[in-house]
């Protein structure tokens, strides 16, 4: 759906004329009377999932079911998991679009030959949504993002970068750049600026609307343009002229233009390793002969990237935009002018919580348009039903299973296309995809079966040597005739643990598992490729992919 710029906020703000409606007699909340709600069991399921990219446990399970009154405080553990910091990562990935394959930078040009290009490419995109990870997981306030000294980098970025990484060490940690660059958080960090380039003549328009489209969801792109078709597109001087006197080029440009000028420290001459890697504050300036506009924010002048994320900080715009992702993320839909009233309770979350990202996440699960189990009530026609992204469905399957799908040089085959099957699991690649599916094709389908199999193979070699966590302590051996209480007792362990479902000895589900078990062991007679099989069947069931 394409929206007008920050339609939520605009349309209905104080300064709209006087023809529009009152947002109390025209946009009313739904009342939650009117949404139907999950189940306790499925409502605990989405927010582990949502929050912590896994399962809930069976302790948890049953502490719900013997209080249904643990569920906000199963949800405050949950927003205090370790992992919740990387789930707010996979969830901006698809505004950042910074996990992607395609990078024009000659990596050749650094000293990598002992690291897998896999690993490279990997750590590339994720610095900037490592920094809003932090800030997740401290409870920084979301200025951070745009005023931070800081960044995120690991030993790969270290080697690449001119960073104070400490020696020896591995993984993620804080680092700061040293070669003069701005505070201006994720404003100042390579990675968002080798993924978003610009070409001379565009002037760095593209990153200015990059940052406007990101942190402020005013995306000039899709704003409509009554355009004189009399100027000639192939002369840049008439062009340029445009740009400055045309009423229709100057709707967008008069704002566009200034920020602009604020990023030409990242302006490269040359794609060597030096050239790209270092802010050149020498360059600021460049604006005035590549763009002819000083700095600015909305009329507010500025002269460095700190100042732009000063202004982008006071900007009500700013954490009303962080509302907006956080709701359609958390939603999996795009957020309707029905919504704006929720919304606004949302925001006031994220206000009084010191503008940390954890009472805004809890705020928007506790809505009934997130606990909603169908659409009625909802705004427009939406199906409140989400579907797994690829992140999430490999998160889910490693947790269950430990099984990691990996390449033999290192790709994770969910998140890549060069090797492995991230668009066809319905995966933004942030280059040709740029939204992940909210409904399933056949080769997702196809992804999640070589998946499950995978993954149930694996499963059943740790079985094998007493290791399985998901199948416990079954004898491999036993069969329906043999002993039936105890493979009765697994399948109603597996289906609670997998899908939250409490089944009965003699249920429909434990009947048709124990028949599909018993039709697989009839072909070989080999118990161990029996269990494999049963388990690449629930592993592909629906509710592992829809939550």
């Amino acid at each position: 759906m394409v929206r007008a710029p920050h339609v939520l906020w605009i349309v209905l703000s104080a300064g709209c004329s006087g023809e529009a409606p009152a947002p109390t007699e025209q946009l009313p909340a739904p009342a939650p009377a009117d949404i139907v709600e999950l189940a306790p069991e499925d409502q605990l399921i989405r927010a582990s999932l949502d929050l912590r990219g896994i399962r809930p446990s069976i302790d948890e399970l049953d502490r719900l079911q013997a209080d249904p009154e643990a569920m906000e405080a199963l949800i405050d553990d949950y927003l205090q998991d370790p992992r919740f910091g990387d789930r707010v990562a996979d969830l901006f990935a698809e505004i950042y679009l910074t996990r992607t394959e395609t990078w024009f930078v000659n990596l050749a040009a650094y000293d990598l030959g002992d690291v897998p290009y896999a690993q490279v490419v990997e750590s590339l995109g994720e610095e900037p949504l490592q920094i809003l990870a932090e800030i997740a997981r401290q409870d920084l306030p979301i200025t951070e993002l745009v005023t931070a000294d800081w960044t995120m980098a690991n030993d790969v970025l270290a080697r690449m970068w001119p960073l104070d990484y400490p020696e020896g060490q591995t993984g993620w940690r804080r680092a700061h750049y040293t070669d003069g660059r701005p505070a201006a958080g994720v404003l100042s960090s390579n990675s968002l600026w080798w993924r978003y380039q610009s070409t001379d003549s565009n002037a760095n328009r593209k990153r200015a609307n990059v940052a406007s489209r990101i942190l402020l969801c005013h995306d000039y792109l899709t704003r409509p343009i009554d355009f004189d078709r009399n100027i000639n597109l192939l002369d840049e001087e008439a062009v340029a002229d445009a740009l400055r006197t045309n009423p229709s080029c100057l709707n967008c440009h008069v704002s566009l233009d200034p920020m602009a000028a604020y990023f030409f420290g990242f302006w490269w001459f040359e794609q060597s390793s030096v050239e790209v890697s270092s802010y050149h504050p020498s360059r600021e300036r460049y604006w005035e002969d590549l763009l002819g506009t000083p700095p600015a924010y909305y009329g507010q002048p500025g002269s460095s990237l700190s100042d732009l994320g000063q202004q982008i900080a006071a900007d009500n715009r700013f954490p009303e935009c962080m509302v907006e992702h956080v709701t359609e993320l958390l939603l999996r839909r795009d957020a309707e002018l029905l919504d704006f009233e929720r919304m606004t309770e949302h925001r006031e979350a994220l206000i009084q919580g010191g503008l940390a990202l954890r009472p805004l996440f809890k705020s928007v699960l506790q809505s009934p348009e997130y606990r909603a189990a169908t659409d009625d009530g909802l705004p427009g026609t939406q199906v409140p039903l989400k579907m797994a992204t690829p992140a999430l469905l490999a998160s889910q399957i490693q947790d269950l299973t430990g099984f990691d799908w990996r390449s033999v040089d290192g790709y994770d085959l969910l998140q890549t296309d060069s090797v492995g099957f991230l668009t066809l699991a319905g995966g933004a690649d942030g280059t040709y995809a740029v939204k992940n599916s909210t409904s399933p094709n056949t080769t997702l389908l196809l992804v999640q079966e070589r998946l499950a199999e995978a993954a149930a193979d694996y499963v059943v070699q740790l079985a094998e040597g007493g290791g399985s966590d998901l199948l416990g302590d079954i004898d491999l051996s036993d069969t329906p005739e043999g002993d039936r209480d105890a493979m009765v007792a697994t399948l109603k362990r597996l289906h609670l643990r997998m899908f939250g479902n409490r089944i009965e000895d003699d249920g429909p589900e434990v009947e048709a598992n124990l028949e599909l078990w018993s039709d697989l062991y009839a072909l070989e007679g080999d118990t161990n490729k029996a269990w494999a099989g049963l388990l690449s069947a629930l592993l592909r069931d629906p509710d592992l992919l829809f939550y």
